[in-house]
């Protein structure tokens, strides 16, 4: 019992546990442990029939919700584009970084662009079709968690930039002091960086339409 107990933990190491995987797990072993009960009554040795119960099923992909046959290559292929096209927007919308102090911004956009130029280029050069069950299930719960954590991010950083940049005036019931355009470029500045980061969160949610668009057959 024990030894069919560890296979199908085996088979199922990578999968998410909800309770809908929870029942199928149970239900397989179940089905294994009765066919080799079978087998062993029809005068098996117990070791054999427990092999044959574990040849019936090698591996659960396929019968769980939410996961799909999936084009591995162009899948990642497109990804990686996916990526460096956010980079490459990211780079953009930073140039005016560089006549601020945040400079080293606009850098980083630039070296990510470069970097997964390179990746890309590498990857186009190695396709090869290869066809794997992927779980959509669970890139639509990372995509969501992308999401929640940019929007913490995003409050709690504007948040408290503002609070640094407009507290003291606002708590002591003074008008908001900002003595030029340069000061108020530079407020303007803290502000934008946060909001550059948008393109994570937008980016597991491309990941999720690519592979949606790379489902392989039935």
């Amino acid at each position: 019992m024990m030894d069919l107990k560890d296979y199908v933990d085996e088979l199922f190491r990578h999968q998410h546990l909800t309770p809908e995987v929870r029942d199928l797990k149970e239900e397989i072993l179940s089905n294994m442990t009765a066919k080799m009960n079978d087998l062993i009554a029809q005068g098996m040795e117990a070791d054999i029939a427990a092999k044959k119960a574990k040849e019936s099923l090698s591996a659960i992909d396929c019968l769980i919700d939410g996961n799909q046959r999936t084009d591995i290559s162009k899948y990642r292929l497109e990804c990686t584009q996916t990526v460096l096209l956010n980079c490459i927007i990211f780079w953009i919308f930073s140039l005016p970084l560089l006549f601020t102090h945040f400079a080293t911004f606009s850098y980083l956009g630039l070296l990510l662009t470069i970097s997964f130029a390179i990746v890309y280029l590498l990857q186009t050069k190695q396709q090869t079709e290869v066809v794997a069950f992927l779980s959509v299930t669970t890139s639509e719960r990372r995509k969501k968690i992308a999401w929640i954590v940019w929007g913490l991010f995003f409050v709690v950083c504007n948040g408290t930039m503002a609070a640094l940049t407009f507290g003291s005036d606002l708590l002591s019931g003074r008008p908001l002091d900002i003595s030029g355009p340069y000061q108020m470029a530079d407020i303007a500045v803290r502000f934008y960086m946060p909001l550059l980061t948008i393109l994570i969160p937008i980016t597991f949610s491309s990941f999720t339409k690519l592979l949606l668009k790379n489902r392989k057959g039935e």
